[in-house]
């Protein structure tokens, strides 16, 4: 190898340096040029992932347990985090509620934070009917009815939960925008003591900070095993499609540029 390097390829460099040079700073651009082209593709689909979250009323994140549920002292270690704009708790029991007929009806009840969930799933953010105050948002018994839940209680103005064999009468303040499943929200807190679950969470959602990657932070967060990240399937459908043409575009102007 040695002899055929001296003899044939030292003296092909000596005959014609610039060509070599040529082709090695050529070579040297095209790795350059591939490694730009990844890197721009990753930055776009995070940034476009996180508009249609946003847009959408879903979070970048939310973390979940395998089995069980999260401890109140996980969302207060991910709340300080940087790269997190804002950490939305989360508490969903399934319950009965009676409707104005005396039946039950299954519901889902949804314990949130009125001050972070605006910023994260804004359809779930409570709002208050008229004349109600505003103090109600926190209070231990009022609770508020998307329009499923409106349509299977028949509008109650108050609301009777069943937990077991307790019976636990509500007030009606307000109303949610979510759509789908009949849903009752109160304060995240008031549902923690409600069902008896203190300090437990189902999930926290999360609003990542512009430009922060979901993956690194995961990484910095060093979640436990019981812990698992979980992305919106919507926005990964629809980052998949944009992924595809971005590849696509990059791929003709390397092309182009070379």
């Amino acid at each position: 190898m040695r002899a055929l390097l001296t003899t044939f390829s030292w003296q092909e460099w000596r005959h014609h340096p610039w060509r070599h040079a040529a082709a090695v700073v050529a070579v040297m651009l095209g790795v350059a040029l591939a490694l730009a082209v990844q890197l721009i593709n990753a930055s776009a689909l995070a940034e476009f992932a996180g508009a249609v979250s946003t847009v959408n009323g879903q979070p970048d994140l939310s973390l979940r347990a395998r089995q069980g549920q999260l401890d109140d002292a996980l969302h207060e270690r991910v709340a300080a985090q940087p790269g997190v704009a804002l950490a939305s708790p989360v508490l969903d029991v399934p319950v009965s509620a009676l409707d104005a007929n005396g039946r039950q009806q299954a519901v889902r009840l949804l314990g949130v934070d009125a001050l972070a969930v605006a910023g994260v799933s804004p359809a779930l953010l409570p709002v208050l009917a008229r004349g109600a105050d505003r103090l109600d948002l926190f209070a231990p018994d009022a609770v508020f009815l998307n329009p499923a839940a409106q349509a299977a209680l028949g509008s109650p103005s108050s609301l009777t939960v069943l937990l077991g064999l307790d019976r636990h009468n509500l007030r009606v303040a307000g109303t949610v925008a979510a759509a789908g499943a009949p849903l009752v929200v109160m304060d995240v807190a008031a549902a923690q003591a409600l069902t008896g679950r203190s300090g437990a969470l189902s999930r926290i959602d999360l609003r990542l900070a512009p430009g922060t990657s979901a993956d690194a932070l995961l990484r910095t967060l060093d979640l436990p095993a019981t812990v698992y990240a979980q992305r919106p399937e919507q926005a990964g459908e629809r980052a998949s499609l944009l992924s595809r043409a971005y590849r696509v575009n990059l791929t003709v102007l390397a092309l182009v540029a070379l």
